[in-house]
């Protein structure tokens, strides 16, 4: 099977030198958090020994020095993701980006979405007018059944992720933003398990709020970024108050400064938005296309093993998780959790079990828990091997 990545990109990543019980990891465990390479460390470290201060207030030399490393990762994403930097702010993570576009929105009419969302695009709609569209065999939207919801119920904001976390199922977003632009909707799409996965480009998806995680695509947690259209008749305001989100303050009120820096009360995690700028740059140099690729052919070979494997069943087979670095999978016999720890205990191989962040999904499908193996850059065709290895062992002594 021809890998598009070398195995020296491994290198990269200190923590793929450690050894437990005399045995190499295996991170197979992508989708929920990616590893950190020694840029994106480095990069942290580096502002805590070299220019240590807050952003965006000071005049002094490590406070200049501190905000133009804060911002030009804005900058570098901009160009990451083919959007204006003024058109992304920072957050948390993409559950805090999330709830902030469903606090702004909820009351304004209904809001469509999928039963196939990460409950951080299921539960904060919950609160409000909803409804959800179908799921066609191959677990993605149904988009026939969509526009017919669309058109009669007419909703105000339409939300989905790019790709289902739980089922590495894409679904096909750019046809569903069309559909809702037909009917004047807003959009919003979850790019958590794309960006710096494979290639995304903001303005040709055309969507009006976007948002993803840091620690997903190489750069460190406790940061996220959403993506706001410039030019929104009624763009979101800042829910908390207070540090550098405010142009001018007076004693009878204030004047906040525009997004995206008037959605970030506070100080912001910089070390954090920095590494995250360091991640951008090392994916690029490396290539998303490229780990697109490498990914979607190791998730290839572990179904085309698993196939092949007495008592193992992929949870979903189809076209529509063919691309993507994402293999849900369960083994006759064995619940998903006791599955994954033993693969952890015994064979140092790093899986996800349970619903995933998606128990509606599940419960909507009738499906019991999973493990989940979900690829990136630093895997090998030997890892895939090394795990169909030992769920033969498993198998044999469950």
């Amino acid at each position: 099977m021809p890998m598009s990545l070398p195995d020296s990109l491994r290198d990269d990543f200190p923590i793929l030198s450690r050894e437990v019980r005399g045995q190499p990891c295996i991170y197979l465990d992508s989708a929920a958090t990616s590893l950190k390479p020694r840029a994106v460390i480095d990069a942290v470290t580096g502002f805590y020994t070299t220019h240590t201060a807050n952003v965006h207030r000071s005049v002094h030399l490590f406070s200049e020095e501190a905000t133009e490393a804060f911002e030009s990762t804005r900058e570098v994403l901009a160009q990451f993701l083919n959007c204006d930097r003024r058109e992304l702010a920072f957050t948390r993570n993409a559950t805090e980006a999330l709830n902030i576009v469903a606090m702004a929105h909820r009351d304004r009419g209904p809001v469509g979405l999928t039963l196939a969302e990460h409950h951080s695009n299921l539960l904060p709609w919950q609160q409000g007018d909803h409804f959800f569209f179908p799921l066609d065999d191959e677990h993605k939207v149904d988009l026939d059944k969509a526009a017919e919801l669309i058109a009669s119920r007419r909703p105000h904001l339409v939300t989905i992720a790019s790709i289902s976390n739980a089922l590495g199922v894409r679904h096909p977003v750019e046809a569903l933003v069309s559909i809702a632009r037909e009917h004047g909707c807003l959009v919003m799409v979850d790019l958590s398990q794309s960006v710096g996965h494979e290639p995304v480009d903001l303005f040709e998806l055309d969507c009006d709020y976007a948002c993803f995680s840091s620690h997903k695509m190489l750069g460190p947690s406790g940061v996220g970024v959403l993506f706001q259209r410039e030019g929104l008749e009624s763009p979101i305001e800042s829910h908390y108050l207070g540090g550098e989100m405010i142009h001018q303050a007076h004693i009878d009120g204030f004047e906040p400064r525009p997004f995206p820096w008037g959605l970030e009360a506070g100080t912001p995690n910089i070390e954090g938005v920095i590494g995250l700028g360091a991640a951008v740059d090392y994916l690029d140099a490396v290539g998303v296309p490229a780990i697109q690729e490498h990914s979607a052919a190791l998730a290839t070979s572990l179904k085309d093993r698993l196939r092949r494997s007495d008592g193992i069943e992929l949870v979903v087979d189809s076209p529509a998780a063919a691309s993507t670095g994402i293999v849900t999978f369960r083994m006759a016999g064995l619940q998903s959790q006791g599955l994954a720890r033993i693969l952890s205990q015994r064979f140092s191989i790093m899986i996800r079990s349970g619903f995933h962040c998606a128990q509606p999904l599940h419960e909507s499908l009738s499906l019991q828990e999973s493990a989940r193996a979900s690829f990136h850059l630093y895997n090998t065709d030997a890892e895939v091997e090394a795990l169909v290895d030992a769920l033969h062992i498993i198998r044999k002594t469950a």
